[in-house]
């Protein structure tokens, strides 16, 4: 059986353009290359399929969504099959087209260029956005990114904010780290000292270091 991939495993490349300000301005821009791609391990270009991709690929074929997007994660990697940087998008796009999340995230991230795939931000907004109207935490915090950096779309902090905010509620630490920075600066949000504290505080609990240097700054402990 494919596994689907944990959703942290897999982040793009978008570098955002960003002015410092300040230690805040340095912060953000320390994470400017905000979506490394993590997967590992090795990748196999097999001359026949064995039989749980053919299985896999009978039930994407027949409209499977979760096999459609598992089957473009093995495009995507090159593991099992001859990695296919336009197959793997064509059947992350069949599972998206079923309203299936996941993939619309995936889809979103191809878009944004790395590891080969094809850059087109408007598309990769697209997807996101679709993927973030489902509660999708990853799509979230992507898309208030691409807001706050005006990739795929217009520059807009309240939007960036807006979604951060979304993402944080369901603890998603990068978001966490960006909304207490909103905070911090009164950039989409207004420039609230404690709820800038309060977002870096639940940032930092969950292992980002950048908002431990950031507590540090403004005199706070990450407790």
């Amino acid at each position: 059986m494919i596994a689907r991939r944990f959703t942290d495993a897999r982040l793009c490349s978008l570098i955002i353009a960003i002015v410092a300000i300040g230690y805040v301005g340095e912060a953000f821009a320390s994470e400017a290359v905000w979506l490394a791609d993590s997967r590992s391990g090795p990748k196999a270009d097999a001359p026949g399929e064995s039989k749980d991709i053919q299985s896999l690929r009978r039930a994407a074929e027949e409209g499977n969504a979760l096999a459609q997007f598992n089957l473009g994660l093995l495009y995507e990697s090159g593991r099992g099959v001859f990695k296919d940087t336009a197959e793997a998008i064509k059947w992350f796009r069949k599972a998206a087209d079923q309203g299936f999340d996941e993939a619309q995230y995936a889809l979103g991230c191809c878009y944004n260029g790395d590891d080969g795939f094809p850059k087109d931000p408007v598309e990769a907004v697209k997807w996101w956005g679709k993927a973030a109207a489902q509660g999708y935490a990853d799509a979230q915090y992507c898309l208030g990114l691409s807001y706050f950096a005006g990739e795929g779309v217009d520059k807009n902090p309240v939007e960036a904010a807006k979604w951060w905010r979304k993402a944080a509620e369901q603890n998603h630490a990068g978001a966490q780290y960006f909304l207490g920075l909103s905070y911090s600066l009164g950039l989409g949000v207004p420039k609230i000292r404690e709820q800038a504290i309060y977002w870096l505080r639940k940032a930092a609990a969950n292992g980002n270091e950048n908002a431990t240097t950031a507590l540090l700054k403004l005199g706070k402990v990450a407790t």
